[in-house]
């Protein structure tokens, strides 16, 4: 299969900008819309710019980092996967994702150099990482993960041994690594599952693709199967095998009910069908429960602004930042 082949083909077929944005493919739509002779929308334009200076931004935001923080730095998903595209302005991505032994350390070594809360003083921790952090003046928060964005029933390895395996990160900038190709494509696919669940989008199984691309398929399962996403990834290879086939038409924008559906119905995909009912409930208390540090009245708040909107669009409704 001819990846970006397939890739221009539905770009091409796909007629409303929302869709194509759902899927994350706002910036190969603008390059490939305004060489076809389509009207590029401003929001897009606007997106260009953005992605322009957030690539200029990185290396810099990156030697002030590695400047400061101790011990090993593993540079994860988007700046990372933007240098496996054919040109790495058509990866949007918004922030830092940086895995990093003692995540705490870390964001108090950034704060005492003059790091600031992304979120004022509202910030709490993800499952995964810590509060996101920003430099004055920086477009990019930097989020500093102290574990692997994977579905809470998956079976990642501690950071240490991720660390362990570490290879020098696309960005150049020394001493910041990152996980070798078939960790990142597994990885990458387990942080598409834990957000999308099967219907993932397109831009995921774009960046797993370029990410595996090169690497022993066998080695890349093996590798899925130890992390407890065997399933998962055989899932994740077939839909990126099916692009070719897909048609334009078949291109969805999901809505906040659509979204927590897939990711529930995600845990179908655990290690075996006897393992699924536990994964089903891990997965659903994952997302109605508190972000650490969050009391559960502020929790129960943001459900209360999510439910009148389930039938939205997911993108509309986040664009709004509620």
């Amino acid at each position: 299969m001819n990846l970006w082949a397939a890739v221009e083909r539905l770009v091409d077929e796909v007629t409303d900008p929302a869709v194509l944005q759902a899927n994350g493919l706002q910036l190969i739509a603008a390059r490939r819309w305004r060489i076809t002779g389509r009207a590029v929308p401003a929001v897009w334009v606007e997106a260009e710019r953005s992605a322009a200076i957030t690539a200029l931004a990185v290396p810099h935001l990156l030697i002030r980092i590695r400047g400061v923080v101790p011990g090993p730095i593993l540079l994860l998903k988007g700046a990372e996967i933007a240098a496996r595209y054919p040109d790495p302005a058509l990866r949007p991505f918004g922030d830092l994702d940086l895995l990093v032994p003692n995540a705490e350390t870390a964001e108090r070594a950034l704060h005492e150099c003059g790091f600031r809360s992304a979120e004022g003083d509202a910030a709490v921790a993800r499952p995964h990482h810590q509060p996101p952090l920003s430099w004055p003046r920086s477009p990019l928060p930097v989020e500093l993960h102290h574990a692997l964005p994977a579905p809470p029933w998956a079976t990642a390895p501690p950071v240490a041994a991720l660390v362990a395996t570490a290879v020098p990160a696309a960005t150049g900038v020394d001493g910041i690594e990152t996980l070798p190709p078939e960790g990142h494509a597994v990885l990458l696919a387990a942080h598409a599952w834990l957000h999308y669940g099967p219907r993932l989008r397109v831009r995921d199984l774009i960046d797993v693709a370029v990410m595996v691309d090169g690497s022993d398929p066998a080695e890349v399962a093996d590798l899925a199967r130890a992390w407890g996403l065997g399933r998962v990834w055989t899932a994740t290879q077939a839909a990126i095998h099916r692009l070719d086939r897909q048609r334009g038409g078949d291109l969805r924008e999901p809505s906040l009910a659509d979204e927590h559906l897939a990711r529930w119905a995600g845990a179908l995909w655990a290690p075996s069908p006897r393992a699924a009912p536990r994964a089903l409930a891990q997965t659903i208390g994952r997302d109605l429960q508190p972000w650490p540090g969050e009391m559960w009245p502020a929790r129960l708040a943001r459900l209360g602004r999510a439910v009148p909107h389930a039938l939205r669009s997911a993108g509309a409704y986040r664009s709004e930042k509620h």
